[in-house]
């Protein structure tokens, strides 16, 4: 049986200090040796393994709880919650009209996702009463 790699560890620096991207990250870098040395390299584009553990946090949520009929749907009501909307005028309607943004990889950059990541895990923790992401990580072990 083969048992899969870990996903790297992601930082993004504030104030001249590395901050974890998610509390995956934090996670592994808290069980990391000390006085490990690290080679960093700055990304440009997304990450598939963050977008991955986007998508199966959110289905292992939607299946925990069955509060959501899919995880779409969860995604949906997140980044409505998360505030990632747009306005719109329709001029047939001759309305505005909210349109949800899309966090596809040539609509948002990592910088952008990772802080959409943070404030939806934010609001899922909230609206089901614990974080998801430490639960996840908990049954992997």
């Amino acid at each position: 049986m083969m048992t899969k790699s870990p996903s790297k560890i992601q930082v993004y620096i504030r104030d001249g200090q590395l901050l974890p991207v998610s509390e995956y990250d934090s996670q592994q870098l808290q069980e990391a040796k000390q006085g490990q040395t690290y080679n960093l390299q700055a990304t440009g584009k997304r990450s598939n393994p963050h977008h991955s553990l986007y998508w199966v946090t959110l289905s292992n949520v939607v299946k925990a709880t069955g509060r959501w009929p899919t995880a779409e749907h969860l995604h949906n009501e997140l980044k409505w919650a998360c505030g990632y909307v747009k306005m719109r005028w329709n001029s047939l309607a001759s309305a505005h009209m909210r349109m949800i943004d899309s966090i596809n990889f040539d609509e948002m950059d990592q910088k952008e996702f990772n802080q959409y990541f943070e404030m939806s895990m934010e609001k899922l923790a909230e609206a089901i009463g614990y974080d998801p992401i430490e639960t996840d990580i908990r049954k992997q072990k």
